[in-house]
């Protein structure tokens, strides 16, 4: 558990010291971030890759949320190995602006978003992120027995789809 906190504690620094040099967030912005705790996701989540959890609004000193406000910020723990380093940041700055009071993903969060310095990266990593989270995670796969599509998935499809190009029921086989 020490180097899951060590792994979490020198990202938030990163990330903290990266928004420092963005002419955006001001000195309070970082300081409010700084007591933001971070914790981990459950292994076997695949389309979450992180998450601010908010404390329930009755206990908000505010009318508008702000960092006091947030309970924790959950990343997926797969995102603490190395090779994920970059998109673990991304990840972590994107929770981090939900955490300012940016709650939706609309025109003016994507804005702020696209001043991280690898935002670029977000796209190719997340597509990467989450194939390896459903090879990681899948039990079965759904095959097409016309095209030869296949999707991995946590449980069988029981005949009950089918293929989106071909229209033909999809058969399940074990992983």
């Amino acid at each position: 558990m020490n180097n899951v906190n060590s792994i979490l504690n020198s990202s938030k620094g990163s990330v903290l010291r990266t928004m420092s040099n963005i002419n955006f967030f001001t000195k309070k912005n970082l300081s409010d971030l700084e007591h933001v705790r971070l914790g981990l996701l459950r292994k076997n989540s695949v389309y979450r890759h992180g998450v601010t959890r908010f404390l329930p609004r009755n206990k908000w000193n505010t009318s508008t949320p702000n960092p006091y406000c947030v309970k924790i910020v959950d990343i997926h723990p797969l995102l603490l190995e190395p090779e994920w380093s970059i998109y673990r940041e991304i990840i972590i700055f994107h929770e981090f602006i939900h955490c300012l009071g940016y709650l939706g993903h609309n025109k003016e969060f994507y804005k702020l978003e696209s001043l991280w310095p690898t935002i670029n990266q977000k796209k190719e990593q997340g597509q990467k992120f989450m194939q390896t989270l459903k090879q990681k995670n899948s039990t079965w796969k759904w095959i097409c027995p016309k095209c030869n599509m296949n999707v991995l998935r946590q449980r069988k499809s029981l005949g009950k789809y089918i293929c989106k190009k071909c229209n033909c029921k999809l058969i399940d086989e074990a992983i």
